[in-house]
This record gives C-alpha cells, sequence and structure tokens, in this order.
C-alpha cells in the first residue's frame, strides 16, 4: 500500500467519529430511515479515543513510506508515481486529522471561565415560555452538537435548542402546552444519540 492510500484511510478513520452524525442528520432531514446507521455511529462515537491514535500512526506511515521513496528515487535516479498527487493527499489527510482531533480536545485542553454554556442568561433571553433539558449520550465534539442541534430543530416541536457536549446535555425551549418527550427522544435518536429528560418547566 502507498502512502497517498495510508493517508487517505488514517483521514477517513479521524473523521469517522464526527461526520455519521451530520450524515445522519442530512438523512433525516430527507426524510430517509436512519435506525441502524444511528447505532453505528454512536459505537464509532464511542471508539473515538481508540481511533484517533490510529489515525495518527497510519498518518505517520504515510509520511515514513512517502520519504523512504522519495530517497530511493533520489538515489536510484528513478521518478515517483504521481508526487504532487501524493503530497497533495499527505497535507489534505494532515490538516483533517488535525482539525478533527482538534475539534475534539479543545474544550478540555483551552481553560473556560466558567461553563460554556450560560442556560440562565440564554433562558433570559429568549421569548418562549417552557424551558427543558435532555440528558444526550454520546456526545463527543462539536459535529455531535451540530447533529442534535439539528435533529431537534428539525422536529418543529422547540423554539430553540442548544446542545453542550463537555456537559452531555441538550437545553430546548419551546411555547406548547406540553412538549412531546418521545418526538424529541426520536429525533436525538435519529442522529445517533441516546436521549431522556432531565427537567421540564
Amino acid at each position: 500500500m502507498d502512502a497517498k492510500k495510508v493517508s487517505i484511510l488514517s483521514a477517513l478513520a479521524a473523521s469517522s467519529c464526527c461526520v455519521p452524525p451530520l450524515i445522519l442528520l442530512g438523512l433525516t432531514l430527507l426524510g430517509v430511515g436512519t435506525a441502524g446507521m444511528a447505532g453505528f455511529s454512536s459505537t464509532l462515537g464511542a471508539m473515538k479515543w481508540y481511533i484517533f491514535p490510529l489515525a495518527i500512526l497510519g498518518l505517520g506511515f504515510s509520511y515514513y513510506l512517502y520519504f523512504k521513496e522519495r530517497k530511493k528515487c533520489s538515489t536510484e535516479a528513478c521518478k515517483m508515481i504521481n508526487k504532487r498527487f501524493t503530497e497533495s493527499m499527505l497535507v489534505i489527510s494532515t490538516v483533517v486529522i488535525v482539525g478533527f482531533l482538534g475539534w475534539s480536545v479543545y474544550p478540555y485542553v483551552i481553560p473556560s471561565n466558567g461553563p460554556k454554556l450560560d442556560t440562565r442568561a440564554l433562558r433570559a433571553n429568549t421569548s418562549s415560555a417552557h424551558y427543558a433539558v435532555y440528558k444526550v449520550d454520546g456526545m463527543t465534539c462539536g459535529g455531535c452538537e451540530v447533529a442534535v442541534d439539528g435533529a431537534i430543530s428539525a422536529s418543529g416541536i422547540v423554539d430553540s435548542v442548544k446542545s453542550d457536549f463537555t456537559a452531555g446535555k441538550a437545553y430546548l425551549w419551546y411555547n406548547t402546552a406540553e412538549l412531546d418527550t418521545a418526538k424529541v427522544s426520536k429525533a436525538i435518536n435519529s442522529v445517533g444519540y441516546k436521549g431522556s429528560l432531565l427537567e421540564n418547566n
């Protein structure tokens, strides 16, 4: 296997925990049933901290293969096949892996002044009469937040929603007389996570 193939596989592995929820959101918005893939997506999210080291090792192996071939060709006066394409794939794969890794670890590395999400300020700035909090199991990065927010919003039963993957919660504001909790849970499940009501007032 050559350097470009290994680098592409490494980039796909690094993005595997964050991209499937967004794909599921797209399928949900299109009305396509996604129950089977939702379980697969949740499993990938749980394995994320095992997948990233493998992706980094794969990328390192790609660079090793590339430089080994380049050195061989410089001494044996041969021409590297698809040199520019391989170099491009190495750069793109590096950006993808570093980007997804950064997106996943920034809340744990960068200190924040207080909680990531000020729910009291959000509650004060909304015209919605009611407020609910859902526990959401399986969120591991910003992509998960986007998927959960999008799925709940698309259900049309809340006015606004904001998820926080570090807290494992989704905050909902709504004006209906009663929140359709089953529909909210179904929306969360459709993108690969498990939601349960914690607070409703």
